[in-house]
């Protein structure tokens, strides 16, 4: 074969090659996109279609209440449901200082403040959190741990992200016990304590620094020879003298006594060598989180860590209508402040999305009878008792009626998601329940008349006497069980 046959060969068998890759990619990308689940976005036919929310968002971090607020502002009727952790990871936090504009805040304060400023506009916020969400059919089919069915017109998502736990024994076991996520909860009831904070980023040192106005030592357990934490962070912690670094460790075991933490296991992660601290009676979590997607697993797009994957620099998800924001969906920069802005982001979206969909003030006029309307009437109103003569008279005017009483502090989280689960039980069963809240801190003679180990607590009390006591996080179903077997 001469030289120019061979050269028209090659050139063919490449020209096929390429070809060939092209048409792969192209049957590809048609099967990729025959997965895609395609709707008539059909607003007229919603007309007898119950409990429709136009913007349904879940979740009550600084992400879902901007998106609620910008959903609100522009007169689209938005329903944020709350979740299990009301106000995400920010009320778990103490004193935030880089929030734009204001020099120092709580985390619990921003999002109160946030709250009521969606709520002003029109956002209807729910105590529930979400059980299933199916993007199979339109409007997405949202049902809720309490049982109600929502068909939601578009759907914001921010949801978060959880703790990560160790998984060694004795952490789920004497977990509340001694075992936290939170010091900020759990920080008062270390007072001269020996305590561990588990990490080396940003939120193990503000744990740290949390603990050491109340613990008599804090020992931060680092896995590697660096920390994590920003600059910043570490020039604070370097102003708490009780705090000790401690590097290439790791715990193994956590020790209890009496339901409560004793001691630890640890090992070196470069000598292999163990040590038993006995004397630890508190061990705080502060090592990563995973986001919490697992209800929309196989119905959006997700990366490998399980973060929501967004489509180009916006904040749709891969399905039609379904936007994100926060750590639900950022890997990267897990800050309130960037959580607010690229909720706003979102719940932009998701109002343009609906304008270009067809939906209008017109429309929803016309909806508006069949909108989904979460109040609950009569709602019981939880009494705030402040020591034991005003307890002693509550139970003197209530003897035919069981009292629950709820032991929280301020700025607990797992208090401020409690609370409204305890309220819906007691609303549930209000002939026969009183529930009362109680300020573990402020309330000392009360903490230690029912040796309250932490919070959130409860205690049941029937005529006066004590025949029951928690510190289980339930949810509604759960409570109610727990009140009505001591009936």
């Amino acid at each position: 074969m001469s030289v120019n046959k061979k050269l028209v060969v090659v050139s063919i068998l490449l020209i096929c090659g390429a070809l060939s890759g092209l048409a792969w990619r192209y049957f590809k990308s048609v099967k990729i996109e025959s997965k895609q689940l395609v709707f008539d976005f059909s607003f007229e036919s919603l007309k007898e279609k119950p409990n429709i929310v136009p913007l349904l968002v879940l979740g009550s971090g600084p992400a879902s209440l901007a998106a609620a607020l910008y959903g609100s502002r522009t007169n689209i009727r938005t329903v944020v449901i709350k979740g299990n952790q009301p106000g995400g990871q920010l009320t778990g936090t103490s004193y935030i200082e880089n929030w734009p504009g204001v020099r120092k805040i709580r985390g619990t304060e921003i999002i109160k403040d946030c709250e009521e400023q969606a709520a002003r506009f029109g956002a209807i916020m729910v105590s529930d959190s979400v059980q299933s969400v199916d993007f199979t059919q339109w409007p997405y089919k949202v049902i809720t741990e309490e049982g109600k069915e929502l068909h939601a017109l578009s759907l914001f998502i921010g949801t978060g992200a959880t703790p990560r736990k160790l998984g060694i024994p004795g952490e789920w076991k004497y977990f509340g016990k001694g075992v936290t996520t939170c010091a900020i909860c759990d920080a008062p009831f270390h007072k001269g304590d020996e305590v561990v904070v588990i990490g080396g980023g940003d939120s193990a040192v503000e744990e740290a620094i949390e603990l050491s106005s109340y613990a008599r030592q804090i020992r931060m357990l680092v896995r590697g020879d660096v920390m994590r934490a920003s600059p910043t962070m570490i020039d604070r912690l370097a102003d708490c003298s009780n705090v000790k670094i401690v590097y290439n460790t790791t715990i193994t075991e956590i020790y209890g006594v009496d339901d409560h933490v004793k001691g630890i296991q640890v090992i070196n992660t470069k000598t292999n060598e163990k040590e038993e601290w006995k004397d630890v009676k508190g061990v705080f979590l502060a090592i990563g989180h995973i986001p919490n997607t697992q209800i929309f697993n196989g119905q959006l797009e997700t990366t490998k860590e399980g973060y929501l994957k967004m489509l180009g620099r916006s904040h749709h998800t891969s399905q039609k209508g379904v936007f994100a924001a926060g750590d639900v969906s950022d890997p990267r920069y897990k800050q309130a402040g960037v959580a607010a802005g690229d909720g706003i982001k979102g719940g932009l979206d998701a109002v343009w999305w609906l304008s270009e969909s067809g939906f209008s003030d017109s429309l929803q006029k016309d909806l508006e009878p069949f909108f989904f309307d979460p109040r609950l009437d009569n709602k019981i109103d939880m009494q705030r008792i402040n020591n034991i003569a005003e307890l002693d008279e509550l139970i003197a005017h209530n003897l035919d009626k069981i009292i629950i009483v709820d032991f929280y502090t301020k700025f607990c989280p797992s208090c401020i998601h409690m609370m409204p689960v305890l309220e819906w039980a007691g609303t549930k069963l209000k002939d026969k329940v009183i529930c009362v809240k109680v300020d573990g801190i402020a309330s000392l003679d009360l903490t230690s008349h029912f040796e309250a180990p932490g919070v959130p607590y409860f205690v049941v009390l029937k005529k006066g006497k004590q025949v029951g006591a928690t510190q289980d996080m339930m949810n509604r179903e759960e409570m109610y069980n727990f009140i009505k077997k001591h009936l």
